[in-house]
């Protein structure tokens, strides 16, 4: 009871304090927002750090490891072609003197005989020649008992290892007289037994110079050491002696760390070993305040902007609460609307055909996006006596007006095509529908197209629509279209209708003015040619597929920009199913029926050999017959004389039969179906054989060509 009590005080003080709640909860999720975007910040500054310092001393130690590579291979060759030189011991002056003379890395160059290795020169020989400041070239015999090398590293540890060493730096007060680090190789004589050493003296003078170069951190302080922890470049400080301890405690002298020096200020420690035959590591510190300064900075001035931020929404709180009631007003009525708007689009989608369609002859996939909740464009496709009929519309303007225009566009579309193949006169219906009662002068440009399936026969009308896109075999082409006035301009238009042919494997791809006018977030248009770039890629994918690859590269063109027009886009591919006849028969007869009695021979002998059973052979019979007594009947004027072909073709799975003729046009397919349920005196004359072979066929289907009607009739066996 108490707790109970507890929570409703607090849902109380909540109620009576909202505006405060607001304000508290919202700067709490702006400094979580603030906290989280600096650590992240804080991460994407650290990453950057690394990889600048990486790559900084990458290209530093690939600077040292070039030169150093090019005095190790080219002592490590000397070593070889001294042996020829070893018969007489001055010849080896010489060639420390071309060392030093053809190679400007290297400041002095020895050659270390063993002890009494000459006699004649006695018990030390160390011809020597060094670069001096002014560019001469000086020669020395430097052995003596002052001067005695057999003790120093660049002769015992060459001999010691049998190959090429890098000693540790040393300042040569006798020879260059300067801090050096010398390359030593050991060279043996013909017997293979080691009998010199011959080395080449580096300057630190020239690694001082190098890792203090191109540094991205003005803090940044480059050391190079070698593995005894003896300092080949840099200046030592307190913290270079606390990066030392690090480095010495990783096996593989290569990490990062942070430490603290003695002044509580925190440094980044990069260490990465210079590699190929010396001990050397490469070490880089720099400063966490210069890395992260900047970003310090922003949290401060992020913390006052929320500060800022805090003092705005009280304001604006105070403000808001004098007209909340009336907000809520508008919310609510804006909600009504918005509702009525999504189900007027699910209303308006449910009108278009969304299933991709995959029939004997032809793949079709269409899609509309709108740029609001309802659109006014609009495409349609339907399959009526194997002839395919698709439109595609974008009407003036955007929102609720223009998809109410779209509706009855539609409407009229699938009214006229119902019983029209005219691509034009679909086109002039639809016009003349359009213009009726057109008060708010809206106008819809379009795109009519009726394709006949088995011969890819495109008849289509365009009315100010963009022209569609043809992809044939790996060529793309943009379909001819004669300039009409958009539908609902005027309803005196004449509007003319085209021809083209479509081949198997062509693919017709339609689009609204959406497509090329997307806007990305500069304002920049897709155009046309990007169109064309993506079209491209799509000759052999199928119409969904390629509908779904022009929304991606939209998408990613468009980015984040908002959606300015309705796209609305419609693909078919012409796909036709060759028929290969397992029997074929062909009859030609006058058009008198007194020629019937050949027909009948005709067909029971191929019925017979095809094995039908009586009921379907009858059935059969008697829609072919109706339809060759009607073209006797009416397809020539009275008196004339014409032939008319009879074709009956079987597959094994389909019957098909043509009838072709020479008379006047008639199209059996546009004609209304008799109204059988009317009494016989009120029905109008003629009808009755079209519907009969209507009703006992599958598919019918009517083409015109070269002067001569094709009557084409399918029966599924």
């Amino acid at each position: 009871m108490k707790e109970t009590s507890i929570i409703e005080r607090f849902r109380e003080v909540v109620r009576n304090n909202l505006p405060l709640v607001v304000i508290v909860v919202a700067t709490v999720l702006m400094v979580l927002a603030m906290g989280g975007m600096y650590y992240a910040a804080q991460k994407i500054v650290q990453r950057d750090m690394e990889q600048l310092v990486e790559r900084d001393m990458n290209a530093i130690y690939l600077r040292i490891r070039n030169q150093l590579s090019k005095v190790e291979v080219t002592l490590d060759n000397m070593a070889w072609v001294v042996v020829d030189d070893l018969r007489s011991p001055d010849s080896l002056i010489s060639v420390t003197r071309q060392l030093v003379q053809h190679n400007p890395v290297i400041l002095g160059s020895s050659a270390t005989c063993i002890p009494n290795y000459y006699p004649e020169k006695g018990y030390w020989y160390e011809p020597y020649a060094v670069r001096r400041d002014d560019g001469t070239i000086e020669t020395m015999q430097l052995g003596s008992a002052e001067h005695d090398y057999t003790k120093m590293e660049f002769f015992t540890a060459p001999i010691a290892k049998g190959g090429g060493h890098w000693c540790e730096p040393y300042f040569d007060k006798e020879g260059a007289r300067a801090m050096v680090t010398t390359y030593g190789v050991p060279v043996r004589d013909g017997a293979g037994k080691i009998v010199a050493v011959i080395d080449a003296d580096i300057s630190l003078q020239w690694l001082e110079k190098v890792i203090d170069e191109s540094k991205v951190y003005k803090s940044t302080k480059r050391f190079l050491v070698t593995g005894s922890d003896h300092l080949l470049a840099g200046k030592e400080t307190p913290i270079f002696h606390s990066a030392m301890k690090l480095v010495e405690a990783y096996a593989h002298k290569q990490g990062y760390e942070v430490i603290e020096d003695e002044n509580g200020e925190m440094h980044h420690v990069f260490f990465h070993p210079v590699g190929g035959k010396t001990d050397w590591v490469l070490i880089s510190i720099l400063k966490d305040t210069e890395v992260f300064d900047q970003l310090r900075q922003v949290r401060h001035l992020m913390s006052m902007l929320i500060l800022a931020g805090m003092l705005a929404a009280c304001f604006i709180v105070y403000r808001s609460l004098r007209h909340l009631e009336r907000l809520r007003k508008v919310n609510a009525e804006q909600d009504r609307i918005n509702t009525e708007l999504r189900v007027a689009g699910r209303i308006q989608q449910s009108m278009l055909p969304h299933d991709y369609r995959k029939v004997d002859d032809v793949d079709i996939c269409g899609i509309l996006l709108p740029a609001r909740e309802v659109g006014g464009d609009l495409y349609d496709y339907f399959i009526r006596d194997e002839k395919l009929f698709f439109c595609i519309g974008d009407v003036s303007g955007k929102g609720a007006p223009a998809a109410m225009v779209m509706g009855v566009v539609h409407s009229l579309f699938r009214a006229f095509a119902a019983h029209e193949t005219g691509a034009a006169h679909i086109m002039q219906g639809i016009n003349e529908g359009t213009c009726q009662g057109n008060e708010s002068n809206f106008f819809v440009t379009m795109f009519v197209g009726v394709l006949d399936l088995p011969t890819g026969h495109l008849r289509y009308c365009d009315a100010g629509h963009d022209a569609p896109i043809v992809l044939g075999k790996e060529q793309m082409r943009m379909l001819p279209c004669n300039p009409h006035l958009p539908v609902g301009v005027l309803d005196t238009i004449k509007y003319e209708e085209q021809e083209t042919q479509l081949s198997p494997g062509d693919a017709l791809f339609l689009y609204t003015d959406g497509l090329t006018e997307a806007r990305n977030a500069t304002n920049q248009l897709f155009g046309m040619s990007r169109v064309n770039v993506t079209l491209d890629k799509c000759f052999s994918l199928k119409p969904e597929e390629m509908l779904q690859r022009v929304i991606d590269d939209v998408r990613l063109y468009v980015t984040d920009a908002e959606q300015s027009d309705d796209l609305t886009l419609l693909a078919l591919r012409y796909t036709p199913q060759s028929f290969e006849s397992v029997i074929s028969e062909t009859l030609v007869i006058k058009n008198n029926v007194r020629e019937m009695p050949k027909f009948g021979e005709f067909v029971k002998s191929m019925f017979g050999k095809m094995g039908l059973d009586k009921s379907m052979s009858r059935n059969i019979r008697l829609a072919v017959e109706e339809a060759v007594v009607n073209v006797m009947n009416y397809a020539y004027p009275a008196g004339e004389e014409g032939e008319i072909e009879i074709r009956l073709m079987s597959d094994g799975t389909v019957l098909r039969t043509v009838i072709i003729d020479s008379g006047v046009a008639f199209d059996p397919t546009i004609e209304k179906k008799a109204d059988t349920s009317l009494p016989p005196e009120e029905r109008q004359i003629g009808g009755l054989g079209i519907l009969l072979y209507r009703e006992l066929m599958d598919s019918i289907n009517y083409e015109r060509e070269g002067g001569k009607n094709i009557l084409t009739l399918n029966k599924q066996l």
